[in-house]
């Protein structure tokens, strides 16, 4: 079924239930079998750097959210286009920030399997989640949003 240009792109769901559930699964069997990335404790400070940039990126594309007025939830509908902000060089920086953020638990908890979910998760929104956001976008947004498509990369 066709979706229409009034409805929203994603579920919540989906997005909360993917990311959550496959970082508390890894840090479960991480618990249960321990895999580290690499011994020692520098791995674990070395995890405050992308958990930094995500924190900061998450805002920065909060913040342009706002300024344009319009849902930062894929659940809510678009008010407007957001290109500016992260958006100029990111289609996805909320997903972006979270991979980050995901990348530092793997590292602060020195999980190989936190690290390996995180791998299956951004598959999994690589192919569904955002074709599904990106189809919405060119529903309600039309040749604006193909535009902004060909000059914007999805992730980097």
């Amino acid at each position: 079924m066709a979706e229409t240009p009034g409805r929203a792109a994603g579920a919540f769901t989906w997005v909360a239930l993917v990311f959550s559930g496959g970082l508390l699964g890894g840090a479960i069997v991480n618990f249960l079998v321990p895999l580290p990335i690499w011994p020692g404790a520098w791995i674990r400070v070395a995890g405050l750097a992308p958990l930094a940039v995500g924190i900061w990126l998450l805002a920065w594309a909060r913040a342009a959210f706002r300024r344009h007025k319009t849902a930062l939830m894929p659940w809510t509908p678009s008010a407007e286009l957001v290109t500016d902000g992260p958006f100029g060089f990111t289609r996805n920086p909320v997903y972006l920030s979270f991979l980050l953020m995901y990348l530092s638990a793997s590292l602060f908890f020195d999980s190989a399997y936190i690290l390996v979910v995180l791998v299956v998760v951004l598959v999994l929104f690589d192919r569904t989640q955002i074709p599904r956001e990106e189809r919405y976008g060119e529903q309600k947004f039309g040749n604006e949003y193909r535009a902004y498509k060909a000059r914007v990369r999805r992730w980097i």
